[in-house]
Parts: structure tokens; sequence; C-alpha cells
């Protein structure tokens, strides 16, 4: 009888088998092989399984040849990651060190970290179940009869909301210090959240007499729950306006740092770098004749009456209640001396809070003997003969103001931006201070030069052998989402690593970024995004052999929230800096 003709079903080692490409597998047509001829038609079982065996010893002695071909070719991490690239992530090579540094890791590996390192923040339903500072209350946490100088003071912070009801989770944002100020002294406390609602600030006590313990609310979680919304991927928080010229035609452009449009743009930037920004193509000039860039605030979208308002100072940095009197620090006999080590680059970044405290209205550093540069004769002993380029924003600025005030020979170069651009000199001491605004993102009003704003590692690529630098910025990177700001800090920390190479002795200053007013800019600029920001350098910067100025810690000691800081606090900054440079003057 003749066999009636139907489908056959594909072999299983034939499906199997297409996943693979022909010249690594199989150097000869797998039609050949595996199609059967129409004449043959059912193979029996015993022929079946042979011919799988068969062919499945092939593929196997083939594999093998391959092997021995590619371990003879390429290195054993290299056939690894040919062979099993889906498991790259967990390869490591065979001297990797135990632990790479953070700056040297991807930004996704950075990020995941600072965000990890943070509790989760409350959802926020109405007012009422909010963190409220004038509900919460401080304790002391063991109090003792006697204080003495050098001692720690624990206080313990139990948050309530609007309705009186003790918080059950933590997230708040919470600043702290002790206070003399019959004696101008003041110093910062190291919060430690517990994420139950309470906090726990321990202080240091440095110096004798009656002290004060201030514990401000910042933020509540349910703040920093809306912060971290409008800051994830929101680059419109700030409007660019940029204007191209061509000779007396003159055309205007939105720009971004990212724009979402499909839209033909103009886009600048530098792939090693991965960082952008854009604007939409003009009309008719072309993309290199963009000349000045302007900024404006911008309404954040999606954002209610009510958030709104938990936003603003009526909610925003409240003093806490203490439930306890000041305390009383006594000069005890065994009480600690000033550290003697000479400050020394790298040294303040692995050093626990907080890094110095006032007295007198003089910053002494807690981890290592800074000097006293306020007087005009120590600052240029300093800095003769010296060159000392300041990148960064407007509160880097201010330390060259505050040179030129203090350094009577020390005198503008015309022209002077002081927008985006300045240069000092006294050339009877030979002391040059120049002044840089860095690169885009910036919140101006008015018209920058985009090509005098240079990126800080560019800047830092052109630094001469025996040049003095200053790095501060974060206040304009606080309206993007944080990646913008650590993938700059990546940026810049290659480059210093970079000059470091070709000259050992680079003196680098990292100013960081210091606390702000509580005013209708929050949304925008608030101090949480600085907190973060501060945060992410810490974790980029802490393995650098570089001099910290820690902005943030003196100002909130201080408790000076302002953009711009007064003379006394960046003086201060400034004698901390060059104590690093001149040991001995």
């Amino acid at each position: 009888m003749d066999r009636k003709p139907h489908h056959q079903e594909e072999p299983y080692f034939v499906r199997w088998t297409y996943n693979y490409p022909k010249k690594t597998f199989f150097p000869f047509s797998q039609t050949a092989i595996m199609t059967p001829q129409p004449d043959q038609g059912l193979l029996p079982g015993k022929f079946r399984s042979n011919l799988l065996m068969k062919t499945l010893l092939l593929i196997c002695t083939f594999a093998i040849v391959y092997y021995l071909y590619f371990l003879k070719t390429y290195n054993r991490t290299t056939l690894t990651v040919l062979l099993v690239p889906m498991y790259r992530a967990h390869v490591l090579p065979e001297h990797e060190p135990t632990e790479i540094p953070f700056g040297e890791r991807p930004i996704e590996d950075v990020m995941r970290s600072l965000w990890d390192d943070l509790p989760t923040p409350g959802n926020f339903r109405s007012i009422q179940n909010c963190s409220s500072g004038r509900h919460s209350v401080v304790e002391l946490e063991q109090p003792r009869a006697q204080y003495c100088v050098g001692d720690t003071l624990n206080v313990l912070v139990n948050t309530r909301d609007y309705r009186g009801t003790p918080k059950v989770y933590g997230g708040d944002l919470i600043l702290a210090r002790i206070h003399s100020p019959e004696l101008q002294a003041s110093a910062s406390g190291e919060v430690t959240d517990l994420r139950n609602g309470s906090y726990r600030v321990r202080f240091h006590l440095f110096w004798p007499g009656n002290v004060q313990v201030a514990v401000i609310l910042v933020h509540s979680s349910e703040a920093v729950q809306i912060l971290r919304r409008i800051s994830a991927h929101n680059y419109d928080k700030i409007i660019y306006t940029g204007t191209f010229y061509n000779g007396s035609k003159r055309e205007e452009s939105r720009c971004g740092v990212r724009l979402k449009t499909d839209k033909s743009l103009c886009e600048y930037g530098r792939k090693e770098d991965a960082e952008y920004y854009a604007c939409f193509r003009p009309a008719t000039l072309p993309c290199n004749t963009l000349r000045t860039m302007r900024s404006r605030y911008a309404t954040i979208p999606n954002l209610r009456r009510d958030e709104y308002q938990l936003l603003s100072p009526l909610h925003t940095g409240i003093h806490m209640r203490n439930r306890f009197a000041p305390v009383n620090v006594s000069s005890c006999p065994a009480g600690p001396r000033r550290p003697t080590e000479k400050c020394v680059a790298g040294f303040d970044f692995m050093s626990p809070l907080p890094t110095g405290y006032f007295f007198k209205n003089r910053w002494s550093s807690s981890v290592c003997q800074n000097g006293n540069f306020f007087s005009a004769d120590a600052i240029s002993r300093c800095l003769k003969g010296k060159k000392l380029k300041i990148i960064g924003d407007s509160t880097a600025r201010q330390w060259q103001e505050r040179l030129t005030q203090t350094l009577k020979g020390l005198k503008y170069i015309p022209p002077y931006h002081r927008q985006y651009s300045g240069l000092a000199v006294d050339p009877q001491l030979n002391i040059t201070v120049q002044w840089k605004m860095h690169a885009h993102p910036f919140i101006n009003g008015y018209n920058v030069v985009k090509d005098e704003c240079r990126y800080v590692s560019r800047e830092l690529d052109t630094l001469a052998v025996g040049d003095l630098l200053v790095i501060g910025l974060g206040q304009h990177f606080r309206a993007f989402p944080l990646e913008i700001f650590t993938q700059r800090l990546i940026n810049i920390r290659k480059a210093i690593l970079r000059l470091q190479a070709r000259d050992p002795q680079a003196f680098v200053v990292i100013k960081m970024e210091n606390t702000r007013e509580f005013g209708k800019q929050t949304v925008h600029l608030g101090d949480w995004y600085g907190y973060v920001q501060i945060l992410a350098l810490r974790k980029v910067f802490r393995d650098l052999k570089v001099v910290l100025v820690d902005a943030w810690d003196m100002t909130t000691a201080a408790n000076t929230f302002a953009v711009h800081p007064d003379s006394m606090i960046v003086s201060n900054q400034i004698s901390l800096a060059l104590s690093h440079l001149c040991h001995d003057t």
C-alpha cells in the first residue's frame, strides 16, 4: 500500500541549531544534512537515532576545534566575553581590584549607589500627614551632669505630622548645629536617619560655655518625595534661548539640556564627554553661528496647588522645639587639643562630620592644623609668584572678589565680564587670579557668550605645570536631574587624574556648594538638590588627592542660608584652602 504523504515535523536538533551562525558550528550547508529527500519518505527510528548521535558528535567536535583555535588566538578573558556575552558583568579580570572607585564606574552604578543610600521618602497625601517642624520635638539623649570640651552631645529628634501624630518613617531633610552667639562659635551636627520617624544628631563639643542646639526641618519626607519626582528626567525647569548671529543677521531659538521634539536640532557636545545640549535649528542660519544664551525659570508641570504650598517658605526651614535648656560645657583638665597634622590634599574626604567649627568667626579644621590666612601680608606671602585659576559659578567668583578686596595690589585687567570671566593681576608680587564661569548648564538672565564658558575638564587640560586650581560648581545644576551633575563630576575626575599624571604636585581645591535661601526658587534650586549633589561629589572624588573646602558644612554651622554668603564665610574658605598650600606660613 502506498504511504499517504503528510507533513513531517522538523526534528528538534534542526530547530535548536538555528540560533547559531552557520560559520561557527556548521561550515557546510545545514540543508544538505538536515532536510530529508522527498523520495526517501520517513526514516526508520533507529536510523534517525544514529543520525542524531552523529550530528551531535560532529557539533561537539567542531566546538572543541574552535575553542582551541580561540584559546590560541585570544586571551582567556576575551574568549569568555565572546562565548558568553550576556554574563559579561559577572566575569572579573584576573587582577581586577576588589573595589572600583565610583568615579571610574558607569554613571548608572554611581546613581544606583546614591539612591540606595537614601531612605525612601513618604507619599504626599495632604499637608496634614507631612512632618511638621512646629509639632516635632528635640530631646537630649542620655543627659549627663557634666559635659566637657571634646565630649559628644547626642540629641534625638522625634518628628510628628501637623496633627501631632508621631511619624513612623524617615526621609526628612534635617540640618542641625550648636552655637554660642556671645562667642561667635558654631558647628554643624551629624544627622542619622533611624528610618522610623526619629533622627539621632551627634555634636562634637569644641568650646566651653553655654551651648545652644538648633535643629531645622528643611523639607519633610513628603516634600522630598515631590522634589525627587519633579527632578527625575525633568529637563524643562529652565528654558534657554539661544541667539544665532551671522553679520547683521540675527535669529533666536529655544535651547536646552534635552529637547523632546521631532524638529531638526543643532547639537553641541563631545561623545567622549557624554555631555550634550541642543537648540532648535534656526530658520536660515547654520548651527555654528550660536553666539549667546540666556535662561528663565519655567513653570513646573503637574505640580498641584497643595504641593506648591508644601514647598513654600511657610513649610520650609522650620526650627524644631527643644525640650531642654542650653548645655553648659566645661574645660575639663583632660580635654582634647587641636589636631597637629598638617593640612594635606586628600585628607578631608574620608574625615567624619563636622569638618570644623567657628570660634570668634574663625574656622578651625577638626582634622588638620589650618593656618590664619586673613591678612593681606599672610595671603601675599602664600600666593607670591603663583597663578591661581578659579573655575565655577558665582560662589567661586566670590573668592576672586574677596582676594582683590584684600590684596590692594591685585587689580582687574580689562575686559572684565562679571557673568563669565575676569582676570586680576598684581605685577609687583607676580600674583595672577583668574575666574571663569563653567560651561552649560548655567542659569542667567543675561546673554552669556557661549564660547567664553568652557567645560571644567577642558580647562584642566590646558592648565600649566605649577598653576593652582579651584573648582566650585553645583548651584546651576540643581535645576536638572542628578545624573547631569554626576556626569560632569566624572569628567572632572578624569581630567584631574590627567593633570596629576603630568604634574604630580598639582594643587587642586574642590569648593563644595553652600546652602541657599528658602524662597520661591525652592522648587527649582532648593537645598535638597544641593544635598544630593554633595553626596554625589563625595562618592566620585573621595579617593582623589585634592583639597576639600566643605562650604556646606561651614554655611550650615553659621546658619547662613544665602546663595552668596557674606565675606566672613568666603574669607574662611580661602584661608582653609591656603592652609593646604602654605603649611609653614
